[in-house]
């Protein structure tokens, strides 16, 4: 393993070594939230309220995949977890209201987001 030892002795736990799915779920949402607001600003790029509903995208996919990685899910049957449906669920809303609200040209939405127009 290419992590410092202290973080390896903190994941040996009952004789068994468990993934740090709690430090991978914080460095994605870092991740996430440096990469969405060094790109909000870009002319075009967002309309309103779509900066929030990127933000739900990105931490339903990367919640999707780190929630496989738990030992303690909730199962709501043998091979889906509560956790992953409810990402699929998230992300698929999200995109699904983005995309609805671009098709509907509304005026003030399809602006975009300005601090000028607070």
């Amino acid at each position: 393993m290419h992590l410092p030892e202290f973080i390896i002795q903190q994941m040996n736990i009952g004789g068994a070594y468990r993934q740090p799915t709690f430090l991978y779920e914080s460095m994605w949402n870092l991740i996430g939230f440096v990469l969405i607001m060094s790109v909000r600003r870009h002319k075009g790029w967002f309309k309103r309220g779509e900066i929030v509903l990127s933000y739900v995208m990105w931490y339903s996919f990367g919640r999707f995949f780190v929630e496989g990685m738990r030992t303690d899910s909730l199962y709501l049957m043998p091979g889906l977890r509560v956790s992953q449906l409810l990402s699929v669920v998230l992300f698929v809303a999200a995109l699904g209201l983005v995309i609805w609200r671009r098709h509907k040209n509304v005026p003030w939405y399809m602006d975009g987001f300005s601090l000028n127009n607070l």
